[in-house]
């Protein structure tokens, strides 16, 4: 929970069980995860700070059963395994009229308006529930919402198979991405990254796949403009789609600079700053054609209909997964994305659960 003290997040395990309101479900927490979302929310960062009011209990990536329907529930039944989507819609505005609901201009996010899944229960809209398959194990389900969020950026592009595509950030979700580029048949995959940790994750992913998508790592920190070379040498002249996931200015810059004419740019990561400026400009996207396309969320419900598709087919993201803790473990989860030393923190709420310390996986 944030308390009013700063926004300071503190454990509060005395919390009343939430009671469903008519058109809503009450969803028994099997496994929830931690998202960057809550890192800022955490640290109180500004951006975030002035959209809460606290007293809120955070969190908006979960997995779990039906525990109690509201008034007029039809269609879901106590027991049933599911997800949500914790973006809640008007389904009024032009965006949601027009079936862009993920862009919704009245977007209320629990977790952060509202209670979110940093719980034993939580409250949700039946209309934003998901079912499940019990072949998602939880600990995939915990974070379905952010594997969503690699799906739409990577399908937001023309097209993935037999095509170069250029990952820049390998934190969790960009982790996600490249396995959904990897698994749809990319020509090539270079994936940029300057955390050495991430770096060692990548290179331990790349090395178990199944080498029909040649994966090349590289850290432009270290290496300059070598990594551009070898990226154009072996892509011949360019990749065809940078999926942007860390934000970072000079990770931008070199992906549009990459791209070779026409391509396609999707950008998910965020800037630490309200503003860009771009190198270049001109040069890299006028004259080479490109398409830049903001990305935010997931499309409702087609991107989750999309990715739990990718699943049953055979997708695997279980090496996204670090660390495993009870919700008593939060803070040190915390601590551990800070330095770059987990990806996903997936956390059990202890009732019904056993209480699994933290610990990285051999």
């Amino acid at each position: 929970m944030v308390r009013p003290e700063a926004g300071a997040a503190e454990l509060q395990l005395d919390l009343p069980v939430p009671i469903p309101g008519p058109g809503e479900v009450l969803v028994r927490v099997a496994a929830t995860a931690i998202c960057g979302t809550d890192r800022h929310i955490y640290h109180w960062d500004p951006s975030l700070a002035s959209m809460i009011q606290p007293p809120v209990v955070i969190g908006h990536e979960f997995c779990g059963h039906v525990q109690a329907l509201g008034d007029g529930v039809r269609g879901w039944e106590t027991g049933q395994y599911v997800s949500a989507e914790m973006h809640l819609v008007c389904g009024k505005c032009r965006a949601c009229q027009a079936g862009n609901q993920h862009i919704c201009e009245r977007t209320v996010i629990a977790g952060i308006h509202q209670d979110g899944c940093f719980a034993e229960s939580v409250v949700v809209p039946a209309s934003n529930l998901v079912a499940l398959d019990e072949s998602v194990p939880p600990e995939i389900g915990a974070f379905l919402d952010a594997l969503g969020n690699a799906v739409h950026t990577v399908q937001s592009a023309r097209s993935i198979a037999g095509r170069h595509v250029l990952l820049s950030g390998y934190g969790a979700i960009g982790a996600m991405a490249a396995a959904v580029v990897e698994f749809e048949g990319a020509s090539s995959l270079t994936i940029t990254e300057v955390s050495p940790t991430h770096l060692e994750r990548a290179r331990k992913w790349a090395a178990g796949c199944s080498g029909q998508t040649p994966i090349h790592i590289h850290n432009p920190a270290e290496e300059g403009e070598e990594w551009m070379k070898a990226m154009r040498d072996h892509t011949k002249g360019g990749v065809d789609v940078a999926l942007e996931m860390s934000g970072a200015k000079p990770a931008i810059d070199s992906g549009l600079e990459a791209l070779y004419p026409g391509g396609e740019m999707m950008m998910l990561g965020l800037p630490s700053g309200a503003d860009l400026v771009l190198a270049n400009f001109s040069k890299n996207v006028i004259f080479k054609g490109l398409t830049m396309k903001g990305v935010l969320g997931r499309r409702m419900f087609a991107t989750w209909q999309e990715m739990l598709g990718l699943l049953k087919r055979g997708l695997r993201v279980e090496h996204i997964v670090t660390h495993r803790c009870g919700l008593e473990g939060f803070h040190e989860g915390i601590r551990l994305l800070d330095a770059g030393e987990a990806h996903k923190v997936i956390m059990l709420p202890s009732a019904g659960n056993p209480k699994i310390p933290i610990s990285c996986e051999s």
